[in-house]
C-alpha cells in the first residue's frame, strides 16, 4: 500500500455517493465523507475483535503540543501526526494492549476529574462568608422578632471586620482580634467592652447556627467567654424607692427643669405608671387604647415573649392619654415622634431625656438609672401597697416560674386592675404633698 501525501489529503475530492478511504500503512486510512469531510481512522484487530477507530480530523497544520495526548485531545491533527499516533497505536497492540480503550479509559478518568474539580469549585464558590452565615442566621431565626434590629446592629460590627472570609477558614484568632478590635471602641479614651462582648454572644448563635448545616465542623468561638474580654454582663439592679420616683414625676412636670418635648414626657410617665416595656410604650398606635374602658390590649407580635398582654390604665394614665391625643390624634403612634415623619419615638431617645436630667443636676437626690428600672421598681413596689409579689410578674407579662407556670393560668386581671390603680394613686398623693417620705419596706 502506497503512503499518504500531505498535497493528496489536501486536494483529494469526495465520492458523492459514498465515503472514500485512502491507506497510509499501519491501519491508518484517511477518510472523505460525501460531504467533503476528512477524518483520520486507525482499524485494527486486538484478541479477535475488529476495531475502526476515529483519532480525529484532518487539519494541514495539525494540533498543538508535542504529545500524543495532546494531538488526541485536540481531535485534529496532520498527517505526521495521525502517522505517528498510528505508529504508536501498532507498538502498543504488539505490547499486548488496546490503544483504542486505554485511550477512552484516559479520556473518561480525565473527564471525571475535571467534573469533580468544577463540582469542588462550585461547592467552594457556595461555602457561605462570615456576612452569607449572618444574614441566612438572621432571616431564618431572627425574622420578625423584636430583638432582630439591635442582634443585627452587633453582628454588622462582626461582619465589619470578617464579612468576607469563608466562615468554615475563620479562626478562633480571627474572631478574638476582632472582638479585640470592636472593645477598643471608635472613640479615644472610651472603650466598648461590653459591646464586645455582646457581639460574642451573638456570634456563638452564628455559629451554633453554620455548625447545624454543616458549613463548619466545630464553633470556633463557642470556648470564648466575655470575661476573656472583661467584658463581662453588668448586672442591672437598680430600683427607686418611692420618694425617688415622686422627685423623677415632679421633675417631669417642671418645664423649668425637663426640657424634652411633651410627647417624651408623656411615654416617661406612661413608663412608671404601667411597668411596661420601652418598645411597647414608646411604638404603641393608638388603635391597642380603648380610653373608655380604660383598657390597652397589646398584641403578640409586639410584646417580647410573643404574648398578647392586657393593661389596665389607670385614670392618671387615661389622663395623660388624652392630653398627648390633643398633639398626636391624627397620627398612628400614641408617641409620635416631633423630628421623624410617621414615626414613633425611640425608647433610647425618652431614656437619653433622663440621662439629661441626671447629666444636668435636675435629679441630683435620686439614684442613676434608666427608664427599664422603672419596671423593675413597679414589680419590687407593688408588694410594699400590700399587692402579692406574683402581681407585678403578671403586669410585666413575665411567666411565672416551676410548678405556678404550668398549672397556674389564672390572669388575675381584677388584681391588675387594682395594683396599677393603686400604684397610680399612691404616686399621684406622693407627688402632690409637701414632704415625700420614703414608704418602701426596709429590706
Amino acid at each position: 500500500m502506497g503512503r499518504l501525501a500531505a498535497v493528496t489529503c489536501d486536494t483529494v475530492k469526495p465520492d458523492p455517493k459514498r465515503d472514500r478511504l485512502l491507506g497510509d500503512g499501519d491501519g491508518l486510512f484517511l477518510r472523505i465523507r460525501p460531504h467533503g469531510t476528512k477524518t483520520w481512522v486507525i482499524e485494527y484487530e486486538f484478541q479477535g475483535r475488529r476495531t475502526k477507530y476515529t483519532i480525529g480530523s484532518y487539519s494541514r497544520n495539525g494540533a498543538p503540543g508535542e504529545s500524543i495526548p495532546d494531538w488526541l485531545g485536540h481531535g485534529q491533527q496532520s498527517l505526521t501526526q495521525a502517522r505517528s499516533i498510528a505508529g504508536s497505536w501498532k507498538a502498543a497492540r504488539r505490547g499486548g494492549h488496546d490503544p483504542a480503550a486505554e485511550w477512552e479509559a484516559l479520556q473518561a478518568k480525565e473527564k471525571q476529574a475535571a467534573a469533580e474539580l468544577q463540582a469542588a469549585q462550585k461547592a467552594e464558590q457556595q461555602q457561605p462568608t462570615v456576612t452569607n452565615a449572618i444574614d441566612s442566621f438572621m432571616q431564618k431565626i431572627m425574622a420578625g422578632k423584636k430583638s432582630a434590629p439591635a442582634i443585627r446592629y452587633r453582628l454588622d460590627r462582626l461582619a465589619a471586620l470578617l464579612g468576607d472570609k469563608k466562615i468554615r477558614d475563620v479562626t478562633r484568632q480571627d474572631v478574638i482580634a476582632a472582638l479585640d478590635t470592636i472593645a477598643e471602641g471608635l472613640r479615644e479614651g472610651q472603650t466598648a467592652k461590653q459591646l464586645a462582648g455582646e457581639v460574642l454572644t451573638q456570634a456563638k448563635r452564628v455559629w451554633r447556627f453554620a455548625r447545624a448545616r454543616e458549613w463548619v465542623l466545630v464553633s470556633c468561638v463557642e470556648e470564648l467567654t466575655r470575661r476573656d474580654f472583661d467584658a463581662k454582663p453588668r448586672k442591672r439592679d437598680v430600683t427607686l424607692r418611692f420618694d425617688e420616683l415622686v422627685v423623677v414625676w415632679r421633675t417631669l412636670d417642671d418645664p423649668r427643669k425637663c426640657k424634652a418635648d411633651p410627647v417624651t414626657v408623656a411615654a416617661m410617665k406612661l413608663l412608671i405608671l404601667t411597668g411596661q416595656r420601652e418598645s411597647e410604650v414608646c411604638e404603641a398606635p393608638w388603635k391597642e387604647f380603648d380610653l373608655a374602658q380604660g383598657l390597652w390590649r397589646i398584641p403578640p407580635d409586639r410584646t417580647k415573649a410573643g404574648r398578647a398582654h392586657l393593661v389596665h390604665l389607670a385614670p392618671q394614665a387615661v389622663k395623660i392619654l388624652e392630653d398627648v391625643k390633643k398633639i398626636t390624634g391624627k397620627e398612628r403612634f400614641v408617641f409620635a415622634s416631633p423630628l421623624r415623619d410617621k414615626q414613633p419615638v425611640y425608647g433610647r431617645s425618652v431614656n437619653n431625656a433622663l440621662k439629661s436630667l441626671f447629666r444636668r443636676g435636675m435629679l441630683s437626690n435620686v439614684t442613676p438609672c434608666t427608664i427599664h428600672d422603672f419596671r423593675r421598681t413597679l414589680v419590687t413596689r407593688l408588694p410594699d401597697l400590700g399587692f402579692e409579689h406574683f402581681l407585678g410578674h403578671k403586669i410585666a407579662n413575665h411567666m411565672l416560674s416551676g410548678v405556678s407556670a404550668h398549672y397556674n393560668h389564672n390572669a388575675y386581671e381584677t388584681d391588675r386592675e387594682a395594683a396599677l390603680k393603686a400604684w397610680a394613686a399612691r404616686l399621684e398623693v406622693l407627688a402632690t404633698e409637701n414632704n415625700v417620705t420614703q414608704l418602701h419596706q426596709a429590706a
